[in-house]
This record gives C-alpha cells, sequence and structure tokens, in this order.
C-alpha cells in the first residue's frame, strides 16, 4: 500500500519542482508553489501515518552499519537550512570533540528523528537560533551512548503540556494545527524510535523562552576507523596559522573556533567589526598578523561587507586572506565579494569538510600571482563535476516518473535512456555502455532485483561494475538490506530531490577508487 500511496503523489511534486524550473508569471509561479507546499504537507502527513502504522505493529527494524556521524548530521541540518533561513534563523550544529567520526547503527532513522526535532524547532521559533549539539558519554564495550540537544528560541511549550507531547497526535495547542499543519506524529515517531536505539528523550520548556529536546540513543563502535575522518586530518599549510573569527553569534563563533582549532590553527574570536579592527591593529602593531579572517556577513552595527570595506582602507590590515559566510545569500553577494577581493564565500551551515576544503584551498592560492576565482560552494564540488557528463540508464515502468527523472538527468547535461522494466534494462546493458543505472525495484516482467542479478551475474564476465542505485517509492522494511546484498550500490527514495540527485551524481561524474563506500552515506536516505 506504501508504493500506490507515495507513487502518484510523487508525480505531482516532481512535476511541479520542474515546472518551477520554467519561464512563468508572478500569477502561475505562486499558484505552483501553492501546489508544491500542499504537496509535500500531504506527503509529510501520509509519511508520519504509515511510519507510525509500521513501528506500531513492530514492522521497522534497525541497521546496523558503519556511517559517519557528523556527515549524516551536517547533511541533514543541510536539508533543512533553507527553511531556517527564510524565517531568519540561524542552523548550528555542533558536535564534541570526544564524539567519534565513526559509528555503527542506523544512519536513516538517526536522520529522521532530527529532521523531525529540528524541523519542529524552525517551524515554532520566529528569530534567533537552532541548535543541534552531540556530546558522547564514555563507551561501554562495543556500545557508545550519544546525547544530542536541539535547542531553539521558538514560542515554548507549558509545562502542563508537556507530559503529553509524546503522545500520538497531539500537538501544545489545538490552533498549532490549523496554524502549522502537520499530523501531531511526529514527537511520537522520534520517540519511539529513540526507544528502539536504547534511549530516551525528554523536554525542557518555559514558554516565551524556547525549547529544549533531548534524546539519548546507543551506537555500536565502527568496524571502519578510516574513511571520512581522514577529511578533517591537519594540513601543511593550516596548521599554525593565525585566524580571527568574526560572529555576532555566540554559539557560531564556538563552533568554528572547534573546528580550526581541530586542523591545528590558532583562532581568536570577536563578535563584531569594531572589535575585529582593533585586534586586527594590535596584531599588525605586534607584528604577529592574521593570515586568514572569518567573517560573518549579517551582523548588527556593521555587516560582513562594511567591515571588509574597512579593511581595504587600511593597507597595512589587508594581508590577511578574508572568506565571508552567510546564512542567507541574495543575487549580487558574490559579485560584490570578488570586487572586495574576498576569497571565498559560503553558505551556513556548513559542514566541517567544506570548510576544510575552502581554508585550505584559500591559503593554498595565497601566493599565487593575479586574480584567483571566488571559491563558492558550487565550486567546492569539483570541476570535473560541471564539465563531465554521464551516460545514465534509468529502468522505471512508470511514465510520469520516467518523465520526470529523465528531464531532470538531461537539465544536468546528462545522456538518458529509459527502460520500461528489468528485461529492458538487461537488454540496454548488454548492447550499450553506462556510468550509472538508476533501478525502480518493482517493474512487471522483470522486477529490479531480479535484472541486478541478472546484470551481475554478466558483469563478471565482461570484467567490469555497472553502478546500480535502487530508486523506488517503496521504503519498506528490509529493502536496503535486500538491495545491498542483491548487488546494488544504494538505495534513494523517491520523490527525487534536486539536492539528493546532485549529490548522487557528484560521486559518478568521473570514475574514483572506492566510490561505491563513499556514495553510502548519500544513498541510503529513505
Amino acid at each position: 500500500m506504501s508504493h500506490e500511496i507515495r507513487t502518484p503523489l510523487y508525480g505531482v511534486i516532481g512535476m511541479t519542482d520542474l515546472a518551477l524550473e520554467t519561464q512563468l508569471t508572478p500569477e502561475q509561479r505562486e499558484y505552483l508553489e501553492t501546489v508544491k507546499m500542499s504537496g509535500d504537507s500531504l506527503l509529510g502527513v501520509i509519511n508520519d501515518i504509515l511510519d507510525f502504522s509500521k513501528i506500531e505493529v513492530g514492522k521497522i527494524d534497525l541497521e546496523a552499519v558503519d556511517f559517519n556521524l557528523c556527515d549524516c548530521l551536517e547533511t541533514t541540518l543541510k536539508s533543512l537550512a533553507l527553511r531556517a533561513h527564510e524565517k531568519g534563523l540561524e542552523l548550528l550544529c555542533e558536535v564534541a570533540p570526544e564524539v567519534p567520526e565513526m559509528v555503527r547503527g542506523d544512519s536513516s532513522r538517526l536522520r529522521q528523528i532530527v529532521i523531525n526535532l529540528v524541523g519542529n524547532a524552525i517551524k515554532f521559533a520566529n528569530q534567533g537560533e537552532v541548535a543541534l549539539k552531540v556530546e558522547s558519554d564514555a563507551p561501554e564495550g562495543e556500545e557508545l551512548l550519544l546525547r544530542f540537544t536541539i535547542a531553539d528560541t521558538g514560542i515554548g511549550i507549558p509545562r502542563e503540556k508537556q507530559e503529553s507531547i509524546f503522545e500520538p497526535f497531539t500537538q501544545a495547542d489545538a490552533s498549532t494545527t490549523r496554524k502549522f499543519g502537520g499530523t501531531g506524529l511526529g514527537l511520537t515517531i522520534s520517540s519511539r524510535l529513540v526507544g528502539m536505539m536504547g534511549g530516551k528523550i525528554w523536554l525542557e520548556s518555559e514558554v516565551g523562552r524556547g525549547s529544549e529536546f533531548h534524546f539519548t540513543a546507543r551506537f555500536g563502535v565502527a568496524h571502519t576507523k578510516t574513511g571520512a575522518a581522514e577529511g578533517i586530518r591537519p594540513t601543511e599549510n593550516l596548521s599554525g596559522v593565525k585566524v580571527l573569527v568574526v560572529d555576532d553569534n555566540r554559539t557560531n563563533r564556538k563552533i568554528l573556533e572547534g573546528m580550526l582549532k581541530r586542523w591545528e590553527m590558532k583562532v581568536t574570536s570577536v563578535e563584531g567589526g569594531e572589535e575585529a579592527l582593533e585586534e586586527l591593529s594590535a596584531a599588525r602593531g605586534a607584528r604577529k598578523p592574521y593570515g586568514l579572517i572569518l567573517t560573518d556577513m549579517h551582523m548588527p552595527k556593521m555587516d560582513g561587507f562594511a567591515l571588509v570595506e574597512r579593511i581595504r582602507q587600511r593597507p597595512e590590515l589587508s594581508t590577511g586572506t578574508i572568506m565571508m559566510l552567510t546564512s542567507a545569500g541574495h543575487r549580487g553577494d558574490a559579485a560584490r565579494c570578488e570586487e572586495l577581493g574576498v576569497s571565498a564565500y559560503l553558505l551556513k551551515p556548513i559542514r566541517q569538510s567544506e570548510l576544510r576544503e575552502a581554508v585550505s584551498r584559500v591559503l593554498g592560492t595565497k601566493e599565487q600571482e593575479g586574480a584567483i576565482p571566488l571559491i563558492t560552494r558550487y565550486s567546492l564540488q569539483g570541476s570535473q563535476e560541471l564539465s563531465a557528463s554521464l551516460r545514465i540508464l534509468l529502468a522505471e515502468d512508470n511514465l510520469v516518473n520516467q518523465r520526470l527523472a529523465a528531464r531532470l538527468l538531461e537539465k544536468r547535461s546528462h545522456t538518458v535512456v529509459v527502460a520500461g522494466n528489468g528485461r529492458e534494462a538487461l537488454k540496454a546493458f548488454e548492447n550499450e555502455d553506462f556510468d550509472l543505472l538508476l533501478m525502480d525495484l518493482q517493474m512487471p516482467e522483470m522486477d529490479g532485483f531480479e535484472a541486478t542479478v541478472a546484470i551481475r551475474k554478466k558483469e563478471k564476465d565482461r570484467g567490469n561494475h555497472l553502478p546500480i542505485v535502487a530508486l523506488t517509492a517503496h521504503a519498506m522494511k528490509g529493502d536496503r538490506e535486500k538491495c545491498l546484498a542483491g548487488g546494488m550500490d544504494g538505495y534513494l527514495t523517491k520523490p527525487i530531490r534536486p539536492q539528493e540527485l546532485d549529490e548522487l551524481l557528484e560521486i559518478y561524474v568521473a570514475p574514483r577508487k572506492g566510490a561505491a563506500n563513499e556514495a553510502e552515506g548519500i544513498l541510503s536516505k529513505n
């Protein structure tokens, strides 16, 4: 029933996304944005009801696989960033140094809990920040107990309502559903999942002063000791570099300090432009200038652009490289950064790996002559993504989904061959070479599982390996394990979101050693 309910709705949402990328009148755009918002809301209600039903009858089992915890959380917050920034909220993530980079558990269910709690915080906060913090207790043999806190500056929850907030179909106020939508199941689902993960969930809140949701969860010690953790080791051009962090948000300063200090950089932080100018002058006078200035754009009294202009007016302060961070980018900001000689312009929340690569790049290009191109989130994705084109085989029997997926891929300059079922996909594989196969699971004549087994058998004779990613609306218990056991490389749940599609394609734009392992964190979302 999950497949039959979700598939038509995915077609509506996906085609609306495509329509919004075309030339529209303001009135047409308003109508289509309303359709998309309503479709997303309906999908959220359906997902909540189906998930709650599965939990109630015991049809959800937790996975036990190694995954990069920090990457999982940062990717999850990235998916919520637009919603937060539209309300002017800072979205922050702080992972304590003692928390292991790699853990063993169910990343998709952790992601679901975080989306529910952070999404809820964003919904009820109109100013300030939403912050996720992760801490760790000492390992207990082969187990880790992690503590997660989601704090917001929202409306708060009355004490008399707090005890029942995790019960099904419960919200703090009857008017909440009318104003904000939803089923009231999100917190219930999170509570049940936390219990399944060996933890507990609780709430601290005061009306008018915001809320803090806390939960604990048990994870295994990862069998994999390397991987993404290698991405935060200090490098030659980072260790010992003096960095000045300028940000009016205290939590954000603390997070940035923590990241930079992990790379053995010498960090000082201040809360505004005037303090930054004083610190730069003092450092210059002591003949210990800063090599890097990392400034927020939106600050009271003196914003990031005004600060950079003041620095440029004083040549003796302009020796350091400048990077700009913003939680809400606007048209023309990047061009202004280039005019002012800013080396990098990045959107928050910024992932550790993104920040490290950007810092490494700007410091590595400091000695180069001539103009250096502005580093943005797009350039960090690698030049290969901009020039390479993939040949992709799409196996999908639903005509609407065929058209939707093919158009999304073609708009990204990839070549798409469509197969209507597993048998057609197998025939295309035999006759042509492809870089990637997106495989629906439920198809007539030969389903995705059968087609994958047949392809893997033929590959033994050919000596090659075609990456196969399951593409399905059928997100039920055991599907992911069955996909991986059946020879697939990953699992992506519909509807196809452009951001998740871009992350997927980035992995396969050029052949990379170990791409399947690198992909697992992105592809296992369900």
